[in-house]
């Protein structure tokens, strides 16, 4: 009975070491990041070179993968996360309220989940994810909304036909909106026509249409870097640069050409820094991991401004982009 017992033991504590070897050895382990980007367009590709300045850093591994603004693929991404059993999802979210049930898998397998760029909705947002590094989306679109105001009253005599790429399907588009819309308030704005295209290959023929249709159009404001550039090849092309102004939001290489080109037809945009908030999203998911405490739910990056009447701006970003 006696060797019965201190055979036990032995088999006991040879389990206990065991447990403690793989805690360790979890703990040392490579932490894995399962990433989810809306689509492909220079603004995701700059955010992965931040996340991956982190994860090099870290010692992480990044699973970088574009959802294609396909909210099923997204669905088959975070499923596909959960059986690899990554340690942690940093998601930006195809939809408000699509993207809930795949997030909520996640939730379910214990892996945790941080939103970058866009989320679900609230409360649903606070319930499931950790937290939410993006811009300040309202106050960018006021920004904007602010620079298209002066121009209207200052240059046209207070009074303006408006064209407006859009993007929104997503969350963010419609605060930027909704700073859009503050800062237009007190101004005779008349949009003409408005439509949604955030990707330079379908908002092109879109922009050509619009501006066939409108040619007296003043104005042209894009809700984000493709509409953007969108808009500025439509008003190059029909040769309307001077008489056709285009306001964007959001920077990347080609957007900060067409405003350092005098010929160009975009006068100004507020960016988003797509490095800095990928950067911040792998920091936080890193954080996660170790159980550390994430800060505030939401986390702004900073939206600098570029624009034609000081080029110094749109030249410094293309020096280091």
């Amino acid at each position: 009975m006696r060797r019965f017992l201190k055979a036990a033991a032995i088999a006991a504590a040879l389990v206990q070491i065991g447990a403690w070897h793989g805690t360790a050895s979890a703990a040392s382990a490579k932490p894995v990041i399962g990433v989810i980007e809306l689509f492909g367009n220079p603004f995701f590709a700059e955010a992965r070179k931040g996340m991956k300045s982190v994860g090099d850093k870290e010692g992480a591994e990044l699973l970088i993968e574009n959802a294609n603004s396909d909210v099923g693929r997204e669905a088959e991404l975070v499923q596909t996360f959960i059986r690899r059993q990554v340690d942690v999802i940093l998601i930006s979210a195809q939809s408000a309220t699509g993207s809930i049930a795949a997030i909520k898998l996640a939730k379910d397998a214990n892996i945790p989940v941080v939103c970058w760029n866009t989320c679900i909705r609230s409360p649903e947002d606070k319930k499931l994810v950790g937290a939410f590094v993006t811009s300040d989306n309202k106050k960018i679109g006021e920004i904007t909304g602010t620079q298209v105001a002066n121009y209207v009253k200052t240059t046209l005599g207070g009074k303006a036909i408006a064209l407006m790429m859009t993007c929104q399907t997503f969350d963010t588009c419609k605060d930027r909106r909704a700073g859009l819309n503050k800062a237009l308030a007190g101004v005779d704005v008349k949009f003409a026509d408005e439509q949604e295209g955030f990707q330079v290959d379908k908002a092109r023929p879109i922009a050509d249409a619009m501006l066939t249709a409108h040619p007296d159009a003043q104005v042209f404001i894009g809700e984000n870097d493709d509409g953007s550039i969108a808009a500025g090849q439509a008003v190059e092309a029909k040769g309307m640069v001077d008489k056709t102004k285009v306001f964007g939001i959001d920077i990347n290489p080609q957007v900060a050409r067409m405003i350092a080109d005098p010929k160009g037809a975009i006068i100004w945009t507020t960016g988003q820094d797509p490095y800095a908030m990928g950067a911040a999203g792998v920091t936080l998911a890193l954080k996660a991991v170790r159980g550390q405490d994430l800060g505030d739910f939401y986390q702004f990056t900073p939206s600098p401004t570029y624009a034609k009447a000081d080029t110094a701006a749109a030249k410094a970003y293309l020096d280091t982009h």
